[in-house]
């Protein structure tokens, strides 16, 4: 560990790491791929997602329609 003074003076310990270390730590968070719990929760979220957007669409028609001037 190597000290050096920061802007009030006192020592600050900052830890130094290897290539090797951090080469290993951006392999492994790389590798990561999410799991089943976390799959079953995207395809919930992409679900609700297309069923919101569909509301929204319809809603937006709605709008349209009532926005109009009544025909005689």
């Amino acid at each position: 560990m190597t000290e050096k003074p920061n802007p009030g003076g006192t020592l600050a310990t900052r830890k130094k790491y290897t290539p090797a270390f951090k080469a290993e730590c951006v392999r492994q968070v790389a590798g990561e791929m999410p799991c089943s719990a976390e799959r079953d929760e995207i395809k919930h979220l992409c679900a609700e997602l297309k069923r919101v957007e569909m509301e929204r669409d319809m809603l937006k028609k709605v709008v349209t329609i009532f926005a109009q001037p009544p025909q005689s």
